[in-house]
C-alpha cells in the first residue's frame, strides 16, 4: 500500500515538472529542448522508476511530435524533422529503459542488503547469547553453582581498595563420606554446601575453589555478621552430618598482590584450625608484613594455571602481579 502512494505521488510529481518543462521550452523558444527534457526524463525515472519515467517519456515524445511535426499536426514530418523524430524517439527509448533498469537494480541491492544487515543483526544477536550462555557455563561450577577459579580472577580488581572478609572453607574427612557413602552422596553433599553458602552470603562473593574447598570473600561486612553467616551455614548442613573448618582475614587489599596475600593468609588460619581439632571457624586482621607459608604459596600457585618456569606467588615478601589471580 505504500508503495502504491509513493508511485502516485512521484507520477503526479513528475507529470507536473515535465509538463512545466514543456511550457518553458515551448513559450521562451528553446532552440533544443530535448536535451531540457531528456534530463527530466533521467530524473524521473532515476527517482521515481518505471511508471513514473514512462509518464515522462510519453509526454516528451508527445511533444516532440508536435513540435517537429508540419503545422504541429503530430502526423506530417519534413525528412529531416522525420529522422529527428526516428532519432529522438530511439534516445527516449534507450535512456527510459537504461535508467529503469538501473533504477530497478539498485532497489533489488538495497533490498538485499536491508535483508543481509537484518540477518547479520540476528545472528550476532544470536551469537550475543551464546557468548553470554558460554560466560555463565565457564563462571559456574556445574555442580554446586558456586563460582569458580575462572570467575574468581576475572572479579579479582572489583575487590581492590574495599573492606574485605576474605575465608576459606573446607569439608572435614570428605574423603571418608567419599569412601563409606559412595561419590553421588558426596556430590549431594557438595550441592547442599553450595546452596547453603549461596543463601548465607551472597552469591557473587561465593567460589568453589578446589576440590571440597571453598572461598568466601564478602564485601564491608562486620566480623560478626560474617562469623554468624558461616554459623548459618553449618545449621543449613546439620542433616548431612558433615562437619566444616573455616580460616578467615579482614582487611582492606590496596593491590591485586595483597589480595593473593589475604587469600593464603585465610588458607594458613584453616590450616591451624585443621591442625587444632577442625570444626572451628577463626580469623585475624590482615598483616601486609606477613610471609606466607610454603604450604600456602604452593596450595595457592597450584590453582592458578603458573606455568613451567614457576611463576607465581614469590616467597619472602616478594609478590608478583603477572600471575593471574
Amino acid at each position: 500500500m505504500f508503495r502504491q502512494k509513493s508511485v502516485l505521488m512521484y507520477s503526479i510529481m513528475f507529470t507536473v515538472l515535465m509538463l512545466a518543462l514543456i511550457a518553458f521550452v515551448y513559450n521562451f523558444n528553446i532552440p533544443n529542448p530535448n536535451m531540457i527534457l531528456i534530463a527530466a526524463l533521467v530524473l524521473s525515472t532515476s527517482i521515481g522508476g518505471f511508471i513514473p519515467g514512462m509518464i515522462c517519456a510519453i509526454l516528451m515524445l508527445a511533444y516532440s511530435l508536435f513540435f517537429f511535426s508540419t503545422d504541429h499536426s503530430f502526423v506530417q514530418f519534413t525528412e529531416v524533422n522525420l529522422h529527428k523524430i526516428i532519432v529522438i524517439t530511439l534516445g527516449v527509448i534507450v535512456n527510459f529503459l537504461s535508467v529503469a533498469i538501473l533504477k530497478r537494480n539498485r532497489d533489488r541491492a538495497g533490498i538485499q542488503l536491508r535483508n543481509t544487515n537484518e540477518k547479520l543483526e540476528q545472528t550476532n544477536e544470536e551469537l550475543r547469547k551464546v557468548n553470554d550462555l558460554l560466560k555463565s557455563i565457564a563462571s559456574k561450577d556445574s555442580l554446586t553453582n558456586l563460582r569458580n577459579r575462572y570467575s574468581l580472577r576475572q572479579d579479582f580488581e572489583m575487590y581492590i581498595g574495599i573492606p574485605l572478609h576474605v575465608a576459606f572453607i573446607d569439608l572435614d574427612n570428605f574423603k571418608t563420606i567419599n569412601d563409606t557413602k559412595g561419590h553421588v552422596y558426596g556430590d549431594k553433599v557438595l550441592a547442599a554446601v553450595g546452596k547453603a553458602l549461596t543463601e548465607s552470603f551472597r552469591t557473587s562473593n561465593c567460589y568453589r575453589y578446589g576440590g571440597d574447598e571453598f572461598l568466601i570473600i564478602a564485601e564491608k561486612e562486620t566480623e560478626e555478621s560474617f562469623r554468624a553467616s558461616f554459623e548459618n551455614v553449618k545449621k543449613q548442613l546439620s542433616d548431612f552430618d558433615i562437619q566444616l573448618s573455616g580460616g578467615y582475614t579482614f582487611g582492606v587489599p590496596e593491590t591485586t598482590a595483597e589480595l593473593r596475600a589475604m587469600i593464603m593468609q585465610a588458607d594458613e588460619m584453616l590450616y591451624s584450625v585443621k591442625e587444632k581439632g577442625k570444626g572451628t571457624f577463626v580469623g585475624t586482621a590482615f598483616d601486609r608484613k606477613h610471609v606466607p607459608s610454603k604450604e600456602a604459596a604452593t596450595h595457592y600457585n597450584r590453582f592458578q594455571d603458573v606455568d613451567a618456569a614457576g611463576q607465581g606467588y614469590q616467597l619472602r615478601g616478594q609478590k608478583t602481579d603477572s600471575v593471574s589471580s
